[in-house]
């Protein structure tokens, strides 16, 4: 088998899994169905709870190369699609157009690269893709719950382009196979969502056990740059914005202009009224504690 057939075999076994409502039956296809965000793979990489696109792509290259040899195919390991197409720019493998079998797509938004996916195949007109957190609907869908098979013309405007791992330099490695239920990923620089609930539990003063319901929503307060902006609420919050990709600066637990413009851009994508006004009546909060 060709270097780059064992990471493609197994990205297309994981077809059909759909991403579960709370952290149990991970590793089930379908069993404990819902919008949580909680995947095996973000439990691999170590950010369960979190969009787990790219854990879907970081995870395959683990369980068919091991960690080690999968890290420098990739460039590194991020949750975060745009520090994961930084990584192959900085290694000079970063392609616009043109791709290959085994290369890492990368889609935008309007605001920035958005979704990933690895690429199975090509023909004269259209790539095709396995991605993960995506629906079968036609279309980049983020956040899309299931890991799905699609393709796109090789013109679509939301291509950002591909990254390409240097497969050739290590067709000799001898990567270690991971083992079906890989062990958890420790690190620390990962804010979990359940340690974000945690926080903001403590923060308005209800029992901090990381599971958001009716009572940890009722106690939420209002949070702007311009309404409690220095509220204890403020520095958990700035944390899990930064930690999904929305960047809120330094985390200093002050609501200013950064604070404000990342949660407009978090508001536009789950749409929500857009506003930079934290509200449970609004749905910012609600989205926010994973309870929409």
């Amino acid at each position: 088998m060709a270097i780059v057939d064992q990471v493609i075999t197994i990205a297309l076994k994981e077809v059909g899994y759909l991403e579960k409502k709370s952290n149990a039956q991970l590793d089930d296809k379908t069993a404990n169905a819902g919008r949580a965000n909680y995947t095996k793979y973000g439990k691999n990489m170590g950010c369960n709870g979190q969009a787990w696109c790219d854990a879907f792509v970081d995870d395959c290259f683990v369980q068919a190369y091991g960690r080690e040899t999968a890290k420098k195919l990739l460039g590194g390991f991020s949750n975060y699609t745009p520090t994961s197409a930084q990584y192959f720019k900085n290694m000079g493998r970063w392609h616009p157009s043109n791709p290959e079998v085994g290369d890492q797509i990368f889609f935008k938004n309007s605001i920035r690269i958005c979704h990933t996916g690895l690429v199975y195949k090509m023909d004269s007109a259209r790539v095709y893709t396995i991605e993960g957190n995506t629906s079968g609907a036609s279309g980049v869908i983020a956040n899309g719950g299931g890991v799905c098979k699609k393709s796109y013309s090789l013109n679509d405007a939301k291509i950002a382009g591909y990254g390409r791992p240097d497969y050739e330099h290590h067709k000799t490695a001898n990567p270690t196979p991971a083992p079906s239920s890989p062990t958890p990923v420790s690190n620390k620089n990962i804010y979990t969502k359940k340690q974000f609930i945690k926080e903001v539990q403590t923060a308005i003063g209800t029992t901090a056990d990381g599971i958001a319901g009716p009572k940890t929503l009722a106690k939420t307060v209002t949070v702007s740059k311009i309404k409690n902006r220095k509220h204890k609420v403020v520095k958990p919050i700035q944390t899990y914005l930064n930690a999904l990709g929305y960047p809120c600066g330094i985390v200093d637990g002050i609501a200013g202009v950064k604070f404000d413009s990342a949660i407009k851009a978090y508001q536009k994508a789950k749409n929500c009224i857009i506003d930079g006004e934290i509200t449970a009546q609004k749905n910012t909060w609600r989205s926010l504690l994973g309870l929409r």
